[in-house]
Order: structure tokens, then C-alpha cells, then sequence
């Protein structure tokens, strides 16, 4: 480790700072254990969540990309059972520490006070499902939305064309009055806020300025160095939270400003941070949702990488595939792969890969390759098929793992 330089600092110094903010600058275990879940959660203080299952479900590939290969069962157990984290509207729908949720209280409390637009006319024209769907869950639950299509007609087609009692359901989540208690099939278990949280943690309020200082504080610690607008994605603040949030940080002489490099806009970096001198970590695969390039803009100011998440594109379009997931290998994005699991035949499918300009396109296939059977063996694939027909078969988990 080395003292940071003060005043600016060089792309390669920027992107290392990321990578060992982001936990991913090092080999991680051979397996993930309940203790490194734990730690990497905290690391990263927001996990975002996402239903598609390609692949595997995102969360999941962004803890195998820094722990290795773990049981999914057992995050569950960490979160739910242990009740070490909590779900909320963090980086949109996200695993958080528990610690955080008093943070979120202020978010929470001004949802309920909204008085325009769509969520006062759900309030208004469905008042009366409110108080049962809160019986409900008093009598009942821990229940899933679809346990009360009954009280607000029907069950329509598709996802997002939800029912009234099941937008009430998800406005009382985001009003904080109900909590996640547990997914089924990875659908959500509603239960009361009072039941869920565990007795010991600590509930008290913090005003809404001080929230926001705090929560501008943890996206600088993960981030490592990071623009304001990179600071205020993190937690999605809102920009007349953040601003003053920030002010205070950098006028207690907790965060630095400094220049990047490339960059045109001031970074910050937390004090007190260090810089590694190398960088020594595994190839590995990266959930467009991972944390490291979630926010688009940043990653291509680090890593000169155009990330563009095609899943709603129609096929005949599509430049990089479906799910496109980046190849990190040596520090940098060197590549991207469309794979997909076939669960089946215990098989991964590169659909498609396609190396990213400047690399040596040797060094980034074999790197390409080595996280693809990373992946395969920590998912239980038995085989990898890569584009053009070449099928690798994938080593046990020991020798799979970093």
C-alpha cells in the first residue's frame, strides 16, 4: 500500500482504488461462508436485486465473483433467518446490511407523505384495502403478493400490470409499515415491519440530513473514488439531500476531493483510504447489475467499457446478446460474454463473446475462458460451450475455484 497523492490521481490509480473498494482485487475464499457473506455485504452496503435467471439470479453472481462458489440457500438463511440484511429501494431494489434500515426511515416516511401523482390516486381510489391488507398479515402472515389477488380483483397477465391490493402491498413496503420476511421461489413474503426487524437492532431516526451524510459516506467507501453523481446513484439520493450531505462530509474532513485523470468532473475518495499498489485478483464474471458497473456512466470513465444491457432489445438488434456480462481480467473489462445455464444438461452456453478494443485478444480470450469455467463450476455446470463449438469440461469445485 502507498499514501494517495492529494491532488490527483492517475486512471490506472482510480480503477484500483474501485476494484479494492468493490472487494474484487484480491482472490477470494474457495467457498463462501457465512462470516465472508456477511462482510461482503457490509463491503458493499447495497446489493441490487433482479429477477432474471439466465444465468443465475444477480445477486448471486456478484458474491461468486468476490467469494467463490457458495450455496444460495445460505444468503437466504444469512439474510432472512439470521435477519442480517433487510430489502428496500437502496440502488433500486436491494439486499442491505440491517444496520442501514434506520437510514432508509426518512425515504420511508416521506413516501408515505407524497400527495401527487400516481401513489395518492392509489390511496385515494383504494383506501379500503389498506387496513386489510394489514389484517391480513397481522392474522395471517407472513403471505406473497398473490395471496391477495382476491381483494383487489383478478390476477392479470403480466408482472408490472399488478393489482390494486398488490400495489397497496407494495406502497405500505415502501412506506416501511411492512417488510420482506422471505422469498418462496424467489417471490416475496410480506410481513409486519414490528415482526421482522430483529429486537436488538437499533431503530432510532436520524433526521433526513443526517441520513444522507451517512449514506453518501458508505457509497464513498464502496465506490473508493467517485464523482458526486457516482456518490448519489449509489443510494439514489435525491439531489437536494445530497448536496448539502456532501458539503458537510468534505467540510468535516471526511471525504477528499481530488481529479482523476480523464475525468471531467472532481472525484472524492473517503480519507484516511490507501492505494494498492498491484493488482493480483481471478478472472471473473460481472452481473450488469453488479455494483462495479452498475452505474453506466462511471464505468466507462474507469474503464473505457460502453456497457449497454440489451435484455429489452428485441433479438434481430441485439449487438452482444440477451444478458451480456462483462469480463473482468487484470484490472480491466476485457471482454463480454451472452452466456445462458441449461440447467438440464448441466451445460453453460456462451452464446456469444466478443473481446473489447486494445486488449491482446489472446490474453483476453484465455482470461475469457477461465472465468466462464469459474462460473460453470460454481453454478454446477459439468461442461462449458464456448461460440464455434469448442465444449470445456469444467474442473471440480477445487480446482474451479480461485
Amino acid at each position: 500500500m502507498t499514501a494517495l497523492p492529494r491532488e490527483q490521481l492517475s486512471a490506472g490509480q482510480a480503477r484500483r482504488l474501485a476494484l479494492a473498494a468493490q472487494g474484487l482485487l484480491r482472490p477470494g475464499p474457495a467457498r463462501a461462508t457465512a462470516a465472508t457473506l456477511r462482510a461482503t455485504m457490509a463491503r458493499l452496503a447495497a446489493i441490487q436485486i433482479d429477477s432474471i435467471n439466465v444465468v443465475a439470479r444477480s445477486h448471486e453472481l456478484v458474491l461468486a465473483a468476490r467469494l467463490g462458489q457458495s450455496d444460495p440457500a445460505a444468503f437466504d438463511r444469512l439474510v432472512y433467518r439470521r435477519k442480517a440484511g433487510f430489502e428496500y429501494w437502496g440502488h433500486a431494489a436491494s439486499y442491505m446490511p440491517i444496520e442501514l434500515w434506520r437510514l432508509f426511515r426518512p425515504r420511508m416516511r416521506r413516501t408515505g407523505a407524497r400527495n401527487e401523482g400516481w401513489w395518492t390516486r392509489l390511496r385515494d381510489e383504494h383506501a379500503d384495502l389498506y387496513p386489510k391488507v394489514l389484517h391480513r398479515l397481522r392474522e395471517e402472515g407472513p403471505l406473497p403478493a398473490s395471496a391477495f389477488t382476491e381483494a383487489g380483483g383478478r390476477r392479470r397477465g403480466t408482472w408490472w400490470d399488478w393489482a390494486p391490493a398488490k400495489r397497496a402491498l407494495e406502497d405500505l413496503f415502501a412506506r416501511g409499515e411492512v417488510m420482506v420476511h422471505d422469498r418462496v421461489r424467489f417471490e416475496r413474503r410480506y410481513d409486519l415491519t414490528e415482526r421482522v426487524l430483529p429486537p436488538w437492532l437499533d431503530t432510532s431516526e436520524p433526521s433526513a440530513h443526517d441520513a444522507a451524510v451517512e449514506l453518501t459516506l458508505l457509497a464513498a467507501e464502496a465506490l473508493g473514488v467517485a464523482t458526486a453523481a457516482d456518490l448519489a446513484d449509489y443510494f439514489r439520493l435525491r439531489t437536494q439531500d445530497f448536496r448539502p450531505a456532501l458539503a458537510d462530509a468534505l467540510g468535516a474532513g471526511l471525504l477528499l476531493e481530488v481529479d482523476v485523470q480523464g475525468w471531467p468532473r472532481p472525484a472524492y475518495l473517503p480519507a484516511g483510504v490507501v492505494l494498492p499498489r498491484v493488482v493480483r485478483h481471478e478472472p471473473v464474471l460481472l452481473s450488469p447489475f453488479d455494483s462495479l458497473v452498475w452505474h453506466r456512466d462511471r464505468t466507462l470513465r474507469l474503464f473505457g467499457f460502453d456497457y449497454r444491457l440489451e435484455v429489452y432489445v428485441p433479438a434481430a438488434k441485439r449487438v452482444y446478446g440477451y444478458y451480456t456480462l462483462a469480463v473482468l481480467a487484470g484490472g480491466r473489462l476485457v471482454a463480454r460474454v451472452d452466456p445462458k445455464l441449461d440447467r438440464r444438461a448441466g451445460r453453460l452456453l456462451v452464446r456469444s463473446l466478443h473481446l473489447e478494443p486494445g486488449v491482446d485478444p489472446g490474453e483476453a480470450l484465455e482470461a475469457t475462458t477461465a472465468a466462464c469455467l469459474r462460473l460453470a463450476g460454481q453454478l454446477g455446470a459439468a461442461e462449458l460451450d464456448l461460440p464455434a463449438g469448442g465444449v470445456r469440461a469444467v474442473p471440480g469445485p477445487t480446482a474451479a475455484a480461485p
